[in-house]
C-alpha cells in the first residue's frame, strides 16, 4: 500500500498541505509556541488507523533494538578535558535507551512514508523558519525510533540542531515524561550556574509535557536541556520516532554519529573503519 499524507495526517484539524490558507493560522501558532516556550506540542496529529500501523510496525521489530547504557554529558560536542572538574560540561546523568534503525522498517510502510512527506517536511521548515530543509538520507538514523522498557532513562541534554522533531508513537505504561527548561542557555549566556545545578541534582523550575499517542512536537533544544524521566513501568514501552532534517538535501551522517548514537555500527554498514 502506497500511503499518501491524507492517509497518515489528521488534516482536518491539522491542514498542513495548505500553509498560505487553512493551515496559515496553525502555522502561526505554532511558531508563537516555539518562540515563547520552545515547544509546539500537537496531540492526535497521526490518525487512529495509521497510528495503529505504526505501533504494530515498530512492535514487530523489537528485537533489532540496539541497545545503548552510558553516562551522558549534557554538552556532549565539547570536549570535557577543556574544562575543569566539577564544570558543568564535565558532568554526566545516565542514559538507558535502545533504538531501531530506518532500514528495519518497509520502505513503503507508514513509519517511513509519513517520514517521507514533502508537506511534513515544509511544514517544519516553516515553523522553524529556516530557508531550507531536506530530510536526511543517512539510511539508519533519518528516522529511527527510541525504544525505553522499564528503568531506561533519557539524560539531559541540549541538541546540536535547530529543532528536534519527534512523534509519540507508544507511551509507557508509567514513567517516561518528557521534562525540560526552556532556553535555559542563550547565545551570548551559557547560564553555567544554573545548568550545573540542575545537572548536579538539585530540584530546580522544569516543564514536563505528556505527550498521548499519535503527538507531533517540534522542540528547540539547542539552548533548552531536556530528558526522559525513568520508565517505571513498560508493557507497554516507550516508543518515540525521532525525524531528522538537515539544510543540505542528501546529507549522510558520519559515521562515528551512527557509532555514537547506536553504540556500534550496524553490520550493513559500508566498508566500516
Amino acid at each position: 500500500m502506497a500511503y499518501q499524507l491524507k492517509d497518515l495526517v489528521n488534516l482536518e484539524r491539522y491542514p498542513i498541505d495548505d500553509l498560505e490558507g487553512a493551515g496559515a493560522a496553525l502555522l502561526q501558532s505554532c511558531q508563537d509556541s516555539l518562540a515563547d516556550g520552545a515547544m509546539c506540542h500537537l496531540s492526535d496529529f497521526v490518525k487512529p488507523e495509521a497510528l495503529a500501523v505504526i505501533q504494530a510496525e515498530t512492535n514487530a521489530r523489537r528485537d533489532r533494538t540496539y541497545w545503548m547504557e552510558v553516562e551522558r554529558r549534557a554538552y556532549s560536542w565539547r570536549n570535557p578535558d577543556d574544562y575543569p572538574q566539577g564544570h558543568p560540561v564535565t558532568l554526566t546523568t545516565p542514559n538507558s535507551i535502545g533504538t531501531i534503525t530506518q532500514d528495519c522498517f518497509p520502505k513503503q510502510g507508514a513509519f517511513v512514508s509519513i517520514f517521507e512527506q514533502p508537506a511534513l517536511t515544509e511544514f517544519v521548515r516553516r515553523c522553524l523558519s529556516l530557508d531550507s530543509l531536506h530530510p536526511v538520507a543517512c539510511p539508519y538514523l533519518a528516522a529511527n525510533v527510541k525504544v525505553m522498557s522499564e528503568g531506561c532513562r533519557h539524560a539531559w541534554h541540549f541538541d546540536q540542531n535547530d529543532g528536534a522533531v519527534t512523534l509519540m508513537i507508544q507511551s509507557a505504561a508509567a514513567g517516561g515524561h518528557f521534562e525540560y527548561v526552556p532556553y535555559l542557555r542563550a547565545e551570548d549566556d551559557e547560564n553555567y550556574a544554573e545548568v550545573g545545578r540542575l545537572l548536579s541534582g538539585e530540584e530546580r523550575p522544569m516543564q514536563r509535557a505528556d505527550l498521548a499517542d499519535g503527538s507531533f512536537c517540534l522542540f528547540k533544544g539547542r539552548r533548552s536541556i531536556h530528558r526522559v524521566s525513568q520508565v517505571t513501568q513498560g508493557s507497554p514501552d516507550r516508543l518515540l520516532a525521532v525525524f531528522s532534517y538537515h539544510h543540505i538535501p542528501g546529507h549522510q551522517y558520519k559515521e562515528s554519529t551512527v557509532r555514537s548514537v547506536l553504540g556500534r555500527l550496524p553490520e550493513t554498514y559500508p566498508n566500516p573503519a
